[in-house]
């Protein structure tokens, strides 16, 4: 009688040929088919992983549902990103680096009326996406499904999305054309938090690149996610983006805070390949591990650095071009 877990000998196996170099020998109890093994055939799964992936990443799908996040542009490979210039609604004062003039006078601060254009570029700083993951013989022995599948595809491209806000965040965070505000952390339950931060943004809009919260993109933490779902459902309203009455984008890893990013004045510029894709997606076999290791990679310039000339005389005959702060960075004091 057989027990329960007993070691039973393997009768039969089945290889499989990656390459001049790797490959993979699988043992069964049984005589199984070729065609059989499939389900649970590692190849088989990373195959129609990354096949989807690919297929779904340089889509004219995504591409839409990415232009609906944030104001972007997917330029063909050798371009160069391109920058905007545009007629600022209100005046304000901008405080820059000090300049000597020519009456050798220091000037720190200048105004920038309303009319004025601003000329925006990519930040100094570009994003490389890269996104790796394992995938171990083992962990499939047991099989997988189209839904076990779907339900990876979905986490992965999840996982990429918040991470890569969140180095977007990071940049921004330091880029000349953002400027910080900081005030109490709300506190209480989710309607009040969340009410306290719509409030927190409206005041703290920046009237020359917007006039509502409506043209602007908020960059928040991940962990205020819960909260806002919470207070949207109790507001009845049918998500966070209809809460706030603008576009949402969580981002994870450290908190830098809220953004502020005006819709006419920021933008991510996507560098294509060759190929006309935007998404690079490579499966390499890891035959000294038994497993194979996929990477996920795309090249963002961020255009988010505005620049505007200011006049260094009364007379207006000497001009500089200054950083113009366009983004607004929320931090949060503890109360």
């Amino acid at each position: 009688m057989k027990l329960p877990n007993q070691y039973e000998k393997p009768s039969t196996y089945y290889t499989s040929i990656t390459d001049d170099q790797n490959g993979s020998i699988r043992f069964n109890t049984a005589d199984i088919r070729t065609e059989n093994e499939a389900a649970t055939d590692v190849s088989v799964y990373v195959q129609a992983l990354t096949e989807g992936l690919d297929e779904y990443l340089n889509s004219d799908e995504w591409r839409e549902e990415a232009a609906e996040r944030t104001p972007c542009e997917f330029r063909p490979a050798g371009s160069n990103a391109s920058g905007q210039q545009i007629i600022t609604m209100a005046d304000r004062s901008v405080t820059f680096d000090p300049r000597k003039n020519w009456d050798n006078q220091t000037i720190s601060k200048g105004a920038v009326l309303a009319g004025s254009v601003i000329f925006t570029e990519p930040t100094d700083t570009a994003l490389v996406i890269s996104h790796r993951f394992t995938i171990l013989d083992h962990t499939l022995l047991a099989g997988f499904t189209e839904g076990s599948m779907n339900q990876t595809a979905e986490k992965l491209l999840r996982d990429i999305e918040f991470t890569a806000a969140g180095k977007i965040a990071g940049i921004l965070a330091t880029a000349p054309s953002t400027e910080s505000v900081s005030t109490t952390k709300p506190t209480g339950k989710p309607v009040e938090i969340a009410e306290d931060l719509i409030d927190i943004l409206t005041m703290h809009i920046n009237q020359t690149v917007g006039t509502s919260l409506g043209d602007f993109v908020v960059l928040l933490p991940v962990s205020l996610v819960a909260v806002l779902e919470r207070a949207a459902q109790r507001a009845g309203v049918e998500d966070i983006e209809a809460l706030i009455g603008t576009s949402v984008q969580p981002y994870s890893g450290t908190d830098y805070g809220l953004f502020l990013l005006p819709k006419l004045f920021t933008s991510l510029s996507y560098r294509e390949g060759r190929n006309g894709d935007v998404w690079k997606i490579e499966a390499t076999r890891n035959g000294a591990h038994q497993c194979w290791d996929v990477e996920i990679m795309a090249v963002v310039d961020i255009v988010a650095n505005g620049k505007v000339r200011v006049k260094l005389t009364a007379d207006g005959l000497q001009t500089e071009s200054v950083a113009f702060p366009m983004i607004t960075t929320i931090t949060f004091e503890a109360s």
